[in-house]
């Protein structure tokens, strides 16, 4: 750290600011979108839509965050674990993992759940007498949540300009006109539900009605058929196993007795000069200068565990609402509300990593292409605010979590049905909420979770007869915690300790003894609960599950047979670890003493511990099995390390270095959303050259939706190709830059723990760390230069930085007298700890120093 810490001072003033924005908050393009997966995606919370730019057709697919498919009732939940638990441990007691597997396939999986579906398109007919266009620009501004298209006509300039606004519920979409052109349009709606779409034009309004299925089926009747789950879906078999006549994949309304979720969507038009005619049910605007059109939706969805179709909500007084509260707003008016709201979340952070370059000026897919020459490196913020964006844009309270695709999908059919995988998807979605100072939101997925926790009550007593609650593999609208069909990675019934730690992790930022008491500790207390009933004791005496898999690998054993389930896999472990630690770390924050709590004590230090195997590696499994796949894109053993902090240098190095070999042999290539967590990994090792590698590879140029799993990537619009597009990828990555940038799960608030030699100048300011603090940091030639820690709460704070620093008793200044009781103090005497040379074979060293910090609550305090 150069000389720059010649004062360390307390400023007694509150601990808010607003910052400037980088320059290098653009999305651009110089040509309108062919295909979804360049189209630029808004978001009101509710409501989603992406954006073409055809100048000659725009199109704004629409997507409603509740639009499932199916119906709460609608699920299999006929598994008993308890009528063959023996057996199946027998068999894995044996060594006989296949013989165990065919089981737990045949009698422990369900159905597959339902599917997120597309709304409807919203089209825009524009007649420009096929004159020819020029200088057309297609951009998304990040600042202010704002798409605008803008072209030219002859010596017409046409803007379009696009916004979602969350306080409103409502999308808006303006075109101008500046030149002696007009503007000549004709508007409608569609839905890929046409069989169920009425639609009407009337005035100055457009409405569509629809209904989505009432039972969606992403199998085909083959797979069902091949693995004997008739029985499973009676919608579609009869008892005997024969197809029902006439079903298909897709049933709507009244081929499946009146089940579906309505929705209605809307749109009205202004237009300043010119004229309004209806034409079907379409509407025309001629010869204006400004035209401006607000859109909304909403559907029948009345909650988890209502049915939408018999016990739904009736959406158009919802949308009767919506507009009459708006109908004496100006765009203006319009625009500034979303606007506020917007920048009040997304202007907490500021962060410019190296400089902008000749490169950085190049339109967005290009700077994505080229970004492996490292002409670049600015690039990097860019993705990091953009996955702050999504969030804001997909997840706000009131509204739904993010799912696999955000809440932007345009398919029937999407990838992974576009709910909820929750061995780590759903979550890695979340993980930069509170890093990146979005905790609100977070809301959604709470609510969801403690939704899930209701189902999975009744899912541990009638699957397991244990108490607490459970989840396994997947979740959709309807919150259903069985096990989902044919994959055997479904059978996991360990969800519910890892979607806990989002809630102690919200508690470890916030320090909210309320929200520790209301919200974590009964979760937790339930997800111990059932982690409880399920250990067994293995032949070493040690506390292991009796049913486990490292999802989704799959282990080899007598010469190279495969297999997916043994007792006590890593990852099963360190989610029970966890959650037995924070529970009994509640317990003791809110003094409950009793016989469970002593329980979960004595249990806790009888699990198996961690163990390193043949290769130096931190093993996946109890046994030291072979990998199926060494360079599998899931490494879920190394949970403990990160999201989890059980593991680090700092405190368990031997660990880390086996979590290091892992990393090593698992390679650097993987599909989109794996690229994501690795960089979490590489930073939690300190190692921030290799974090940037994958960061690179991340950045590979995909322009086909392919659903090879192969060749993961980013697409031109910056969506995450897992691929097919998977949005955990996007987030994934941004949480990594952050953990590049300031950690602090390791007791310590740990200050350019992982910088790439390329980003060797740069800031960032309004990070969040662990124990209500808020972090500005500025660096140059790859050293601290300014570091300003905002107290939340106020107590003891040790900082690390990765520099020594000759450290000086504070002197006053105009500003800053010296403090005759001041609140801060050195560890020793008023001296720095240095620490260096840990070294562990070749491990990074843990260098620079620390500092005891004695906070105020409200204090700004200041390393120069």
């Amino acid at each position: 750290m150069s000389r720059l810490s010649r004062l360390l001072f307390l400023l007694l003033i509150p601990a808010v600011h607003s910052y400037g924005q980088s320059p290098s908050l653009t999305l651009w393009y110089n040509k309108p979108a062919t295909v979804w997966s360049e189209a630029l995606p808004l978001g009101n919370g509710y409501m989603g839509a992406m954006v073409f730019g055809d100048p000659a057709k725009e199109h704004l697919q629409l997507n409603e965050g509740t639009l499932y498919s199916g119906d709460p009732a609608s699920t299999f939940k006929a598994i008993n674990v308890r009528k063959d638990f023996k057996q199946v441990s027998a068999l894995l007691a044996a060594k006989q993992y296949q013989e165990a597997q065919s089981l737990i396939a045949k009698e422990w999986l369900g159905r597959n759940h339902q599917l997120y579906q597309p709304m409807g398109d919203f089209w825009i007919d524009v007649d420009h007498k096929n004159e020819a266009i020029t200088d057309y620009r297609r951009q998304f501004d990040i600042a202010t949540a704002t798409a605008t298209t803008r072209y030219k006509v002859g010596n017409t300039t046409y803007t379009r300009t696009y916004f979602a606004s969350y306080p409103d519920h409502v999308i808006v979409v303006k075109l101008t006109a500046n030149g002696p052109g007009k503007i000549n349009c004709t508007f409608h709606l569609s839905t890929p539900h046409e069989s169920t779409a009425r639609y009407a034009a009337q005035g100055n309004t457009l409405t569509m009605r629809g209904k989505v299925p009432g039972f969606g089926l992403r199998r085909t009747f083959e797979q069902i058929e091949k693995a004997g789950d008739q029985y499973k879906y009676p919608e579609v078999y009869e008892k005997n196993g024969q197809r029902k006549p006439g079903i298909d994949n897709m049933l709507y309304d009244r081929q499946i007795n009146g089940l579906g979720m309505a929705f209605e969507t809307r749109v009205k038009v202004q237009h300043t000069g010119g004229r309004i005619r209806q034409d079907n049910n379409a509407l025309t605007v001629q010869d204006a200068s400004e035209v401006v059109f607000v859109l909304s939706a909403a559907t029948s969805y009345n909650g988890f565990d209502k049915s939408p179709a018999y016990e739904g909500v009736d959406p158009k007084p919802i949308l009767d609402q919506r507009f009459k509260a708006i109908e004496k707003k100006s765009y203006a008016a319009l625009y500034q509300t979303h606007l506020a709201d917007y920048k009040k979340l997304f202007d907490r952070v500021d962060i410019q990593l190296a400089a902008e370059t000749e490169q950085s000026q190049r339109p967005t897919d290009q700077r994505v292409e080229l970004f492996s020459n490292g002409l670049d490196p600015s690039f990097a913020a860019l993705y990091f605010q953009y996955g702050r964006y999504l969030m804001i844009a997909g997840s706000r309270p009131g509204g739904q979590p993010l799912n696999l695709q955000g809440m932007w999908n345009d398919l029937m059919v999407p990838p992974w049905n576009g709910g909820y995988t929750i061995n780590i998807n759903a979550q890695m979605n979340y993980w930069p909420a509170e890093l990146t100072n979005l905790s609100e939101c977070q809301e959604p997925f709470f609510k969801a979770v403690k939704e899930l926790a209701i189902n999975g009550h009744e899912t541990a007593r009638s699957m397991y007869g244990n108490d607490g609650w459970v989840a396994h593999h997947n979740m959709d609208i309807w919150r259903h915690a069985e096990p989902v069909d044919l994959c055997n990675c479904s059978f996991w019934p360990m969800a519910a300790g890892w979607l806990t730690s989002h809630f102690w992790e919200r508690y470890l930022f916030s320090g909210d003894p309320i929200f520790l008491k209301k919200e974590v500790f009964p979760l937790l207390k339930g997800a111990v609960q059932f982690y409880q009933g399920w250990l067994v004791k293995n032949e070493q005496g040690y506390l292991v599950t009796p049913v486990g898999h490292s999802p989704e690998q799959n282990f080899l054993y007598d010469d190279k047979k495969q297999a997916t389930f043994s007792p006590g896999p890593t990852m099963d472990m360190a989610i029970v670890r966890e959650s037995f630690s924070r529970y009994l770390e509640a317990c003791k924050t809110l003094g409950i003493t009793d016989d469970f709590t002593a329980g979960v004590k004595q249990n806790l230090s009888q699990l198996l511990p961690y163990q390193i195997g043949k290769y130096g590696q931190l093993q996946e499994w109890q046994t030291d099995f072979d990998d199926a796949d060494v360079q599998h894109r899931h490494f879920s053993h190394l949970y403990a390390m990160h999201p989890s902090n059980q593991i680090s240098l700092q405190s368990t190095p031997e660990l880390a270095a086996a979590a290091r070999r892992v990393m090593e042999r698992r390679g650097d290539g993987a599909t989109g959303w794996s690229m994501g967590w690795k960089v979490n990994v590489w930073a939690r090792l300190l190692d921030g050259d290799h974090a940037l590698k994958l960061i690179t590879n991340l950045f590979k140029l995909v322009r086909t939706n392919s659903t090879s799993m192969q060749g993961g990537g980013t697409y031109p619009n910056l969506f995450c190709a897992h691929p097919p597009f998977q949005i955990d990828g996007n987030f994934g990555a941004t949480a990594g830059i952050a953990e590049m940038l300031v950690q602090s799960h390791a007791g310590e608030v740990h200050l350019l723990p992982a910088l790439p030699q390329a980003w060797h100048t740069g800031h960032v300011k309004g990070l969040k760390a662990r124990g209500g603090y808020e972090i500005d940091l500025e660096w140059k030639a790859g050293k601290l230069t300014k570091a300003v820690v905002h107290s939340k709460l106020g107590g003891s704070l040790r900082i690390r930085t990765n520099d020594r620093m000759a450290m000086q008793p504070a002197v006053a200044t105009a500003s800053a007298p010296v403090n005759p009781n001041p609140l801060f103090s050195f560890v020793d005497a008023g001296k720095p700890i240095i620490k260096d040379q840990m070294k562990l074979g070749e491990m990074p060293v843990v260098k620079g120093f620390t500092i005891d910090v004695k906070t105020e609550k409200g204090g700004v305090y200041e390393i120069r």
